[in-house]
């Protein structure tokens, strides 16, 4: 399960963040989640919650945003998308045409902020 690894991650860089602040405990974490990004968001969720139980953070929150799949078409030039990994396979609404689409968005994997005090 990746997802511990990615939880440890999180979780040093919110610590290193509230070095930087002079912050001692951790409040939230938000973090956003591509449909491609090979990330289970439930199993984050619950390896983040493990990671902090029994320290001085096990009240903070993971924030999750889930962001779905964008597509260009690159024939037409058309934006479409849908939930999951197959959208890939769908074909352009606009054009029909079946491949070589290009992801415009959901293979994010961000920390956009972090509330401690």
């Amino acid at each position: 399960m990746h997802e511990m690894s990615i939880a440890q991650s999180i979780f040093q860089l919110a610590e290193d963040e509230m070095v930087r602040n002079g912050c001692s405990r951790l409040e939230k974490v938000c973090v956003t989640c591509g449909a491609l990004s090979g990330v289970e968001p439930e199993s984050l969720r619950f390896c983040f919650d493990t990671l902090l139980r029994e320290t001085p953070h096990a009240d903070a929150r993971l924030e999750l945003t889930l962001c779905p799949l964008r597509l260009r078409c690159t024939s037409c030039g058309k934006e479409f998308g849908g939930e999951g990994q197959d959208a890939l396979w769908m074909p352009c609404p606009v054009c029909g045409e079946q491949f070589g689409h290009m992801v415009v968005q959901g293979k994010e994997l961000l920390l956009n902020r972090v509330i401690a005090r």
